[in-house]
């Protein structure tokens, strides 16, 4: 009778488990097709949805379209220069990035780290290994989005989260590089204020504005764009001539 109950909650412990993960969706990005096949059936076999993409000029878009939860990079024995596909994956993701990369190198890890992983893997592993780094990843981040969550600012239709670098319009999410968010971040605390360049350049990108640069104009252009695809219409980001930008809130 005892091993009979013990065999029934084990299988409901399962059960739970998987309930509890099966929305969780992964993109898994690699260049071994074998490899990819093998850790896609087995994260599926935990109940994650999973996506496949080959690396190639086309991640940012799979990204956006896909809107995983977690991204998955497997590089393999690729070159350092591999890496700077994590720079492309931190413009448009956020959430959870796992480097699965086949050269256990203190600069490499170093240098991944620095970029904006969250987790670095040397391969092989061990299935249990992987399925509990997995796991533990996507618990930190559920943590730090329950805080998110509690410290959320909003101005009109325009919702962002600090703490997780998400924007969201009428409840819909908006893929922002990390200096669209923090130029959006630094408007939306100071609505209804005039930034001017010289703020923003001194603020987001620690330097003096020359007077003619235009990085900081083409961003706003970018991230007006964005903002309008998805539909804003309660708030816009105004161009003040000859003092900077201001976020207003409209009637």
């Amino acid at each position: 009778m005892l091993s009979s109950v013990s065999e029934n909650s084990m299988q409901v412990g399962q059960t739970l488990s998987c309930n509890r993960v099966k929305e969780r969706s992964i993109l898994l990005i690699g260049n071994d097709q074998q490899l990819s096949d093998l850790f896609q059936q087995q994260l599926r076999g935990h109940g994650y949805q999973v996506q496949q993409k080959q690396r190639d000029n086309s991640i940012e878009e799979s990204i956006v379209k896909n809107q995983p939860e977690m991204v998955i990079l497997d590089i393999g024995f690729s070159d350092l220069s591999s890496l700077h596909l994590i720079v492309t994956i931190r413009a448009v993701f956020s959430g959870p990035l796992i480097l699965l990369t086949s050269c256990d190198s203190e600069q490499e890890q170093i240098m991944a780290f620095n970029l904006g992983v969250d987790e670095y893997l040397v391969k092989p592993i061990s299935k249990n290994i992987f399925d509990v780094r997995v796991s533990a990843l996507f618990k930190r981040f559920v943590k730090s989005q329950s805080i998110d969550n509690q410290t959320q600012i909003q101005v009109g239709d325009l919702t962002l989260f600090p703490f997780a670098f998400k924007c969201q319009v009428n409840k819909q999410p908006v893929a922002l590089t990390q200096f669209e968010f923090k130029l959006l971040h630094l408007l939306v605390s100071n609505e209804g204020k005039i930034m001017s360049r010289d703020l923003i350049y001194k603020t987001l990108l620690g330097r003096e504005y020359n007077g003619s640069e235009r990085t900081v104009d083409v961003r706003v252009s970018q991230l007006r764009d964005k903002l309008t695809r998805q539909g804003q219409q309660q708030t816009r980001i105004e161009t003040v001539w000859g003092q900077g930008y201001m976020l207003n809130l409209l009637n």
